[in-house]
C-alpha cells in the first residue's frame, strides 16, 4: 500500500515538473524566436547603415574631386558695379539657357577688402529641380567667379512638380582695375585669380547674334489735351535703360545710374508702368507729354 502511495507521488511529481518544463522550454522558446527576430531587424539595419556609408563615401569623393576641379578652374573677377551687375548677369544667364525660373534678389551685404569688393546676395523662388540644378550649374561653370554658400529647397504647397528655393551666393568684383603686368592675389582663393577682365556691366558676356532692328519708342497719336504738370521726383523713363526683368518686376537704371524697382502701376514722369513681358525681357510706359499720348516700350540690351 505504501509503495504504491509513493508511486502516485513520484508520477505526480513527475508530471509536475514536465509541465513546469514544457512551459519554461515554451517561455525561452518565444524569447529565443523573438530575439532572432531582432537580430534579423538589426542585420537589415546593419546592412542598410553600410550602404549609406558607401553611398556617402562615394559622394563625398566625388565632392572632393569636384572641389579639386572647381579650385584649379579658370575663374574671373570683373570690375563692374554691384549689385546690378549680378543681377543682370543672373538674368543674363536664365534668358540665355532659357531656364524657366522666377526668382527675388536681395543683396546682403558687401564687404571691402581691400582691392576685392566681396559681396552676399539671396535668390529665392521656385522652380523645378530640374531647372533649378541647370542655374547652379551654369553659374559654377561659367568662368565669372561666384561661390555658393548655402542652398535650401521645399516643396511647393500649390505644385507637386515645383519646389521653393533659396540660394546664398558669394561674388567679388574689383575695386578699381589693374594695370596691364600688375600682379594680383587674393589669400582666401586658390588657387591666385589668373586672369582678370574688365567688362562693361550691362553688356552681353558672349557675342550673340543682333536681333532684328525695332523701334524702341512707338507713337501713337490721340487728341491733344492740357499737358499735366512735371513731377521732378519720378523717374525720366526716356533717358533710362531696362536692367532685367524677373518675377513680376522690372530694374531700371535712370540717366543718374541709380537703380530702380518697379512693377506695374507705379508712377513716372508724365505717365506709368503698364505692362512687364518678362518672355521678351522688355516693359511698357504710357506717357500723357506735351497734349499727347504715346506709347514707350523699353527692351533690355
Amino acid at each position: 500500500m505504501y509503495a504504491k502511495r509513493n508511486t502516485i507521488t513520484v508520477g505526480i511529481l513527475l508530471a509536475l515538473l514536465l509541465i513546469i518544463g514544457l512551459f519554461w522550454n515554451s517561455r525561452e522558446s518565444k524569447k529565443i524566436n523573438k530575439l532572432k527576430e531582432k537580430n534579423i531587424e538589426l542585420r537589415k539595419q546593419l546592412d542598410g547603415s553600410l550602404e549609406i556609408i558607401q553611398a556617402l563615401e562615394a559622394v563625398e569623393s566625388e565632392h572632393r574631386v569636384l572641389t579639386e576641379k572647381w579650385n584649379h578652374a579658370s575663374k574671373q573677377i570683373i570690375a563692374a558695379e554691384e549689385p546690378s551687375f549680378s543681377l543682370h548677369y543672373l538674368n543674363w544667364i536664365v534668358n540665355k539657357y532659357q531656364i524657366p525660373l522666377e526668382f527675388d534678389f536681395e543683396l546682403k551685404n558687401i564687404k571691402n577688402n581691400g582691392d576685392i569688393l566681396t559681396f552676399s546676395f539671396l535668390i529665392s523662388g521656385e522652380g523645378s529641380y530640374h531647372d533649378l540644378y541647370r542655374l547652379i550649374w551654369f553659374i559654377t561653370e561659367n568662368p565669372i567667379l561666384y561661390k555658393i554658400e548655402s542652398f535650401s529647397l521645399k516643396k511647393t504647397r500649390d505644385h507637386d512638380n515645383l519646389l521653393d528655393f533659396s540660394i546664398q551666393i558669394e561674388g567679388f568684383s574689383l575695386v578699381q582695375k589693374l594695370g596691364s603686368g600688375q600682379e594680383f592675389s587674393f589669400d582666401t582663393m586658390k588657387p591666385v585669380v589668373e586672369r582678370i577682365q574688365f567688362h562693361d556691366a550691362f553688356k552681353s558676356l558672349y557675342p550673340i547674334q543682333k536681333p532684328t532692328p525695332r523701334s524702341t519708342f512707338v507713337r501713337r497719336e490721340i487728341p491733344k489735351v492740357k499737358p499735366k504738370p512735371i513731377d521732378p521726383a519720378l523717374i525720366d523713363i526716356e533717358r533710362a535703360t531696362l536692367q532685367a526683368v524677373a518675377n513680376g518686376r522690372a530694374y531700371v537704371k535712370d540717366n543718374k545710374g541709380k537703380l530702380i524697382t518697379m512693377k506695374v502701376g507705379d508712377k513716372v514722369r508724365f505717365g506709368i508702368l503698364r505692362s512687364i513681358n518678362q518672355t521678351k525681357s522688355e516693359i511698357e510706359f504710357v506717357l500723357d507729354k506735351d497734349g499727347s499720348s504715346k506709347t514707350v516700350i523699353l527692351a533690355q540690351n
